[in-house]
């Protein structure tokens, strides 16, 4: 099949793009006038002169109107066209200062007079033909502009509900975990509302992604309509490869607000589910690389229309490149596709373990410009897709000022939080303690913080730490862990009676050197040793969330490292806590020294206790040893080698006859510290 002359090669290929679209609604008003304009909009009508622009064969040429009228008449019942004769009118008068004529004017054609008249195919109107009569379509013509639109509105909608389709997924998803989230609380009246231990299992997870992995692919291969004389696009093989291109490029932009959502620290969707910022972040990275195959798909779709097009008119090679807005709009494509290329390239697991910084900054950076290319490739649609642009740039501002809200909230003069930081050698930790007495709020337990120590020559880089405990929450548990625990519990005075009323609050971490951020902290720390280093530092937090130990009544935390700050969090609000009756401990250090300055300085007289036993396995082969370790009760056990950890659990059960609701397993890595 033939198509139009050079002049008009990109109009099957590009006018969908800057014209289809906008005009969805009106094309499903009123299929008859769009088909009628289409299938006159390819022949030239030279009464009003051989070289005559379009507009003007719209607005001036007698008999290119009268046609289009014949048309409306011929094929529509009355009434018919009306709006749209109405915006033609509108644009003629707005841009040539020439009304239409009324619509009246053709009553005297009879319909013998119009059997009379001429009446052009689709030969003549594909090789578009200059005519000086008035002249009607015939049957096949007009059938082929009529499936054409028919079949463009089709899948055009479709592209756009397509697109949304991702959004509410994610939407649903959400719903499904504050769901989950209500009817744990609704279960258990006794639980605390705040459920922010919720997260979703890692087969969860995959299910999840596997699911949305698949709509996409289904919504991207379905809901197209092929026609067999298609005006815009001719060819069957065109038709595929422009329709598939669209609906990729507009489902990977409609994806955009999930991507940029998701990745943000202060994200609303992890306060509506309590679920962790991990389980976002990895949705995060998989709806991103998603998009991108989208993103690649599309413009491998357009490179091959264009060249194509291109091809098929060899002779008039030069007349079919692109004008200036199409450049811009391919040019944009192209760029933004490379851009989330290397966004995906440069965020591998190892840049970000062994150069986080380099990540971060080649991130944000590509992000603006993969935003700036898309705002600039949409340009064309006259706002229509830009806001899917401008709200991730409004999720990532709003982000910033949330992140200076919890830094201001800390400390209003930020810039001046000083901390003390010592690190032991033999013991391979780093303790920080920062003082909080001008935060606005009590640090919790099971919070974690963003830390930049300001004195740093790396200063702009943070790293997560979650809370050892705070001196402040000693002396006084919150309230939040429940309103009828009392402060103290007799036989347990010892752990909170023996902290100084004078002493001034502060939150301890404890962590254990790797490389990048925290092996500068250790070597800023290591170098005052055994004095503990002054440091600047910024505070931003907390994040995450309390979780809810106290309303359990038998609890096994089995943690390795640093992870032993999780229960050091909780130990003395639930060793003051009457519900809770037996907290076991099971640790596995690697070295010595570490667990000798943990028992020491953290774990104190509580692992005395009736309620707490705690057993610590030394796994370093080094640093095994007959003779116990150092100030550690008796109450408490040294073991060499790993934990057995499933005898662990199974013990548990059998000494709580079987797990009930009021018995709860913790595990806990060196994550975060």
């Amino acid at each position: 099949m033939r198509r139009p002359p050079s002049s008009s090669l990109l109009l099957p290929l590009l006018a969908a793009t800057t014209c289809i679209l906008p005009a969805a609604q009106a094309l499903g008003e009123d299929l008859t006038f769009g088909s009628c304009e289409l299938a006159l909009a390819y022949v030239h009508f030279d009464d009003v002169g051989t070289n005559a622009s379009k507009l003007a064969q719209r607005c001036e040429s007698r008999d290119r109107i009268l046609s289009l009228y014949l048309c409306l008449k011929v094929h529509g019942a009355e009434g018919v066209g009306i709006p749209g004769l109405r915006h033609e009118n509108e644009t003629c008068q707005a841009w040539r200062d020439t009304p239409l004529p009324p619509f009246d004017i053709v009553d005297a054609y009879s319909d013998d007079d119009i059997a009379q008249l001429r009446h052009i195919g689709l030969d003549e109107q594909q090789n578009g033909a200059h005519l000086d009569e008035v002249i009607m379509l015939s049957e096949t013509l007009y059938r082929a502009a009529f499936d054409t639109l028919d079949a463009v509105e089709y899948v055009y909608y479709n592209h756009y509900i397509y697109g949304m389709a991702m959004i509410f997924f994610w939407i649903a998803v959400v719903a499904l975990g504050v769901l989950s989230r209500l009817m744990s609380a609704i279960g258990d009246a006794q639980r605390s509302v705040n459920l922010g231990w919720c997260t979703i299992p890692p087969r969860i997870q995959s299910l999840t992604l596997l699911a949305f992995i698949g709509m996409n692919v289904f919504l991207s291969l379905y809901g197209y309509r092929f026609t067999e004389n298609n005006l815009y696009f001719g060819s069957l093989e065109r038709q595929i490869w422009r329709y598939g291109s669209d609906r990729t490029g507009i489902i990977s932009f409609f994806n955009f607000p999930v991507i940029w959502l998701f990745a943000m620290r202060n994200n609303l969707v992890i306060w509506l589910t309590g679920w962790d910022f991990g389980s976002y972040n990895n949705f995060h990275r998989w709806v991103a690389r998603v998009a991108t195959l989208q993103a690649v798909l599309h413009s491998i779709g357009y490179t091959i229309l264009i060249i194509k097009a291109l091809l098929l008119d060899r002779r008039n090679c030069e007349h079919a490149l692109p004008g200036q807005p199409i450049q811009v709009l391919l040019l944009t494509c192209l760029q933004a596709t490379v851009l989330m290329c290397l966004l995906l390239g440069f965020s591998v697991y190892w840049l970000r373990r062994k150069h986080y910084e380099t990540f971060l900054i080649l991130h944000i950076v590509l992000s603006i410009f993969v935003l700036l290319t898309m705002l600039g490739h949409v340009s064309i649609f006259k706002g229509q897709y830009d806001m899917l642009a401008w709200i991730p740039a409004m999720v990532w501002g709003l982000d910033r000022i949330i992140r200076m809200s919890r830094t201001l909230a800390f400390n209003p003069r930020f810039w001046n939080t000083w901390a003390s930081a010592t690190y032991d050698p033999s013991s391979n930790m780093i303790r920080l303690v920062v003082p909080h007495s001008s935060s606005v709020y009590t640090p919790q337990p099971g919070t974690y913080y963003y830390l930049h120590v300001l004195s740093d020559t790396k200063f702009w880089e943070s790293h997560p730490f979650t809370m050892a405990y705070s001196t402040g929450s000693r002396r006084r548990p919150s309230k939040d862990l429940s309103e009828d625990t009392p402060l103290m519990d007799n036989q347990n005075d010892i752990s909170l009676a023996s902290e100084a009323d004078g002493e001034d609050p502060a939150m301890t971490f404890l962590i254990r050197p790797y490389d990048s951020f925290t092996s500068r902290l250790r070597d800023a720390a290591g170098a005052h040793w055994p004095a503990p280093a002054p440091l600047r530092i910024l505070v931003e937090g907390p994040y995450g969330h309390t979780q809810p130990f106290h309303t359990f009544e038998n609890l096994l935390f089995l943690v390795g490292g640093s992870g032993i700050v999780v229960p050091l969090a909780y130990l003395h609000a639930l060793v003051a806590s009457p519900r809770t009756k037996s907290i076991r401990i099971v640790w596995a250090s690697r070295e010595r020294g570490f667990a000798e300055d943990v028992v020491k300085h953290d774990l104190g007289p509580l692992v005395g206790c009736d309620k707490v036993s705690v057993t610590i396995c030394i796994t370093h082969r080094e640093d095994f040893a007959d003779d116990a370790l150092s100030a550690l009760p008796k109450t408490a056990l040294v073991r060499y080698g790993r934990p057995d950890v499933p005898r662990e659990v199974e013990d548990a059960v059998v000494r709580g006859a079987g797990w009930e609701p009021r018995r709860r397993c913790v595990r806990a890595g060196a994550h975060g510290g």
